[in-house]
Formats: structure tokens, sequence, C-alpha cells
């Protein structure tokens, strides 16, 4: 480069100096970009308001079942032993039931309170009867003796242990037929009697 290029490049780079110390002292000022505007986030809907509850559908009522007659309790068979042992199996009842004779005829007497099923063979031909419980209420007003044509009756008979008592309660059922009474327990075998549920 010659000498004159030389001082040509001084000269410009003294001039260019100042006016570069000058913006570095000075800030460049940048224009302001606009920003995009954020959109606000829709708030969340309030919830519902509370529903009544629906009461469920009431299941239908259950038809009851029909009322179904007892079946009668079957008399048990005897078996070899017992019969030649001569005991047969009567039944939880047996022991409250007693035969007894009012105006010629065979009565079944119960004095217990619980309602007793009876069956017997009575000269061969099955026979059930359905004995109440005795009553201390329904024998209050009721005969010694029974009226013509009845077949069962409550009633007290003498207590031989306290003769100042009303009596005790009893409940009777006629044996035999309608017009013709039984009179002779020998005809009566395997007899049962049970308590009714």
């Amino acid at each position: 480069m010659s000498a004159f290029g030389i001082r040509v490049c001084a000269a410009l780079v003294a001039l260019m100096l100042p006016a570069m110390a000058m913006a570095a002292d000075t800030p460049e000022e940048t224009a302001a970009v606009p920003m995009p505007r954020v959109k606000p986030t829709p708030a969340a809907p309030p919830p519902p308001p509370p529903q009544p509850r629906i009461k469920p559908a009431a299941a239908p009522a259950a038809v009851p079942p029909a009322a179904v007659a007892p079946a009668p309790v079957p008399i048990p068979r005897p078996t070899e032993a017992e019969i030649k042992a001569g005991a047969l199996a009567c039944g939880e009842a047996c022991g409250d039931i007693l035969f007894k004779t009012v105006e010629g005829c065979l009565w079944l007497q119960s004095q217990n309170p619980k309602p007793i099923t009876f069956q017997a063979s009575i000269d061969g031909r099955l026979v059930e009867l359905q004995l109440e419980g005795a009553s201390y209420e329904k024998s209050a007003a009721a005969p010694a003796a029974p009226a013509p044509g009845v077949t069962a009756y409550h009633t007290r008979q003498k207590d031989p242990f306290q003769s100042s008592s009303a009596g005790i309660p009893v409940y009777r059922v006629r044996l035999g037929e309608k017009d013709k009474c039984l009179t002779d327990r020998g005809q009566i075998r395997d007899l049962m009697a049970v308590f009714r549920k």
C-alpha cells in the first residue's frame, strides 16, 4: 500500500473511533415488539346442584303361601323286637292321653294345654282325632257331663289333692261313630299321640 493510502485509512479510522465510542456509551434503543396477548383460561363451570335421591322401587310384596293342612302323622310300624317285647312306640304325648268312660262311652281325655294329634287303629280302621289344649277359661262354664250329641267338650275334673280347688281343666273327645260310641278299650290298637305344632 502506498503512503497515501495508509494516511487515508488512518484518517478514516480516526474519524470512526469517536462515533464508535459514543455508540458504546449510549445503550441501543430497541423497538418494543408487541407480545401476543394470552387469553385468560375460562373458569370451570360450577358443579350442578345436588339432585334429590330417587327412592328405590319397593320389591313386590311376597304372596303368603296358601295355608296347607298338616299331613296326618303316620302310625309307626312296630319292629319285630318291639312286638316280641310287647312295647310299641306311642309318641311324645302318649303319657298325656287318658281313656275315660263317661255315660257308657269311651272318651279320650287330655289335661295338657298343648293341642294333640291322636291316631289309632280301631277295629282295623285308622282313626285320627285332633284334641284341643285344655283351657282354664273354656272350662269355666262347662258342664260336668256332655250334652246329647256332643262329641268333644271342655270341662273340669275334681282335683284329688286340693278339695278347695275349682278343678283341673281337661278336654275330652268321644271315640266311635256319631250314633255309636266305643265302649271297649281292647278295640284300640297301635295308638300314637304327638303334640301338634
